[in-house]
């Protein structure tokens, strides 16, 4: 007889719950506490259900979307535009008929932009029968990413979805999709924090249903189906690489002709993966032939290539090719043994090969961004069959040790921040022969162009506003202390200003080197 009177009293709880929050909803637009219930009514639920540790929420709706969710703390993630101070229309429904949820916190009476950069969680109740679980929803600035796959992703292929919800609209706001993804990187794979390649795919919706690429512009990237999840683990401020990248994307890139980008783009994101909250990440365009715009094997003749600095002496060939040999590597070999050639078949030989502006351009970006990892590694060079023969570009890639930071071989695959190096050369061998023997008249070039963009890119203004930009981004939107505090052994740092000080210190300093790009030679270039 108890137990019928009690849950008797469960029954008409829960019915007096939905009759009033019915009532409250009717006729009015639904907004984030419409589902708010009153501390009386908290008591009741608190007096008459049981509370359970059985993950009874499985799905958690707002908008019309399903959020995701870090299943171990039970808390759901809503992008919202932190831009605004308004909050957005909508409210938190179960995606479970027999499961009702209602929140014990009100965020519309909190500021806004305070709530979604401190990451404050709001209490959810979720109530099933006679028992209930206390979950949390939390607002961030950044657009979320949510793979699920069958397992977790390893060095081989693995097949999911993803699904990437966006931040600044309510509206057509969330983009699904099949996909695969692999671990991606060189030395950061040994960091526990893994990046990763991610191919987007679609099923025909005739004969087999077999799969196909499924090419789609992201975040106001490039349409494409291959995408690169950056881990920003490493750099302590998180905005070296994309302050580096943002700058050759509006300085060296726009320099060649092309109807290619001959650099890439990269978007704030956080990423959840099979249920698991994993971090701040940067979503990003790779660099491939279709990013460079190159002729690719078996398409109209003759071929381009594409060939990556891995290391001292370690080139590789990108792109897929039917097979390997010496005639691929032909443009990379002419310019391996030109730069080691004697002074006079340097100066003869070496612009027939390549395009000095771009290597220019490169070397005055790797002294601006002090880039110590590009000196022997990280360079593509497009190689282009023009007017009759092959001619060699140049564009720098993975930018996080830059701007003072260096390998501390002391620390696993970590950065340390070098005092030293702001004073100091950036040892690049090619742009350093040019100017030297002053190939088609670089020095001249240098001192000019570095005149131009000290006046743009390198500007004390462009630098603060960007890096102010940046640290907006990612502070702002609370995803920084959130990866903080689950990668507590990556390195954070919010000096901000500090960084911009000495930016712009390092292009005074600049200033006065350019005068004369050959006495700027004699400065001592920066050793690991």
């Amino acid at each position: 007889m108890k137990e019928k009177r009690a849950a008797l009293g469960i029954s008409i709880l829960l019915l007096v719950l939905t009759g009033v929050l019915i009532w409250r909803d009717c006729g009015r637009e639904l907004t984030m506490d419409s589902r708010l219930l009153t501390r009386q009514e908290q008591q009741e639920c608190m007096e008459t259900l049981r509370m359970t540790e059985e993950d009874i929420l499985e799905e958690l709706i707002f908008a019309g979307v399903s959020l995701p969710c870090d299943r171990e703390s039970g808390t759901f993630y809503l992008p919202v535009n932190m831009e605004l101070t308004e909050w957005e229309s909508g409210s938190f429904v179960s995606g479970q008929r027999d499961v009702g949820v209602y929140l014990l916190d009100n965020p519309l009476k909190d500021e806004k932009k305070t709530a979604v950069r401190e990451g404050k969680p709001y209490r959810l109740l979720a109530v099933h029968g006679d028992v209930c679980r206390e979950y949390a929803v939390v607002f961030t600035g950044l657009p979320i990413l949510s793979i699920e796959t069958d397992q977790e992703i390893r060095y081989e292929e693995v097949y999911g979805s993803m699904r990437l919800l966006l931040s600044d609209t309510k509206e057509d706001w969330v983009f699904e999709s099949l996909m695969s993804g692999h671990i991606r990187g060189g030395s950061s794979r040994l960091n526990p924090k893994k990046s990763y390649k991610m191919t987007l795919y679609k099923q025909n919706q005739v004969g087999s249903g077999t799969l196909r690429k499924n090419q789609v512009s992201l975040l106001n990237m490039r349409k494409d189906d291959e995408w690169l999840l950056y881990a920003i683990y490493s750099e302590d401020t998180k905005l070296r690489d994309k302050l580096s990248l943002d700058i050759w994307n509006e300085s060296g890139a726009l320099c060649i002709e092309s109807k290619g980008h001959y650099g890439y783009h990269m978007e704030y994101i956080e990423v959840f993966q099979n249920g698991e909250y994993r971090g701040l990440y940067g979503l990003m365009e790779p660099v491939d032939y279709k990013q460079l715009d190159l002729t690719r094997e078996g398409e109209a003749q003759p071929e381009d290539f594409l060939y990556k600095q891995k290391d001292a002496d370690i080139f590789e060939l990108k792109g897929n090719h039917s097979a390997e040999d010496e005639a691929h590597f032909e443009v990379l070999n002419r310019y391996l043994a030109l730069l080691n050639a004697d002074n006079a078949t340097f100066v003869r030989e070496i612009p027939k090969l390549i395009d000095v502006d771009s290597a220019l351009e490169v070397w005055i970006y790797l002294q601006a961004v002090l880039g110590m990892d590009n000196i022997e590694r990280n360079i593509f060079y497009p190689a282009r069959f023009e007017e009759g023969q092959y001619r060699l570009y140049f564009m720098p890639w993975d930018m996080d040790y830059s701007w003072g930071n260096v390998h501390d071989f002391d620390a696993l695959n970590r950065s340390r921040f070098s005092e030293e190096i702001w004073t100091m050369r950036i040892a690049w061998r090619l742009g350093d022969r040019l100017v030297e023997l002053d190939v088609e008249g670089a020095r001249e070039k240098i001192a000019k162009r570095w005149k131009d963009l000290r006046e743009s890119v390198y500007s004390d203004i462009y630098l603060r506003s960007h890096i102010r930009n940046y640290a907006h981004q990612i502070m702002d939107s609370g995803a920084f202390f959130r990866d903080e505090i689950l990668w507590y052994d990556s390195q954070h740092s919010e000096d901000f200003d500090g960084l911009a000080d000495l930016a712009c210190e390092r292009m005074r300093f600049l200033d006065r080197q350019f005068t004369d790009p050959l006495s700027y030679l004699d400065i001592e270039e920066y050793v690991e």
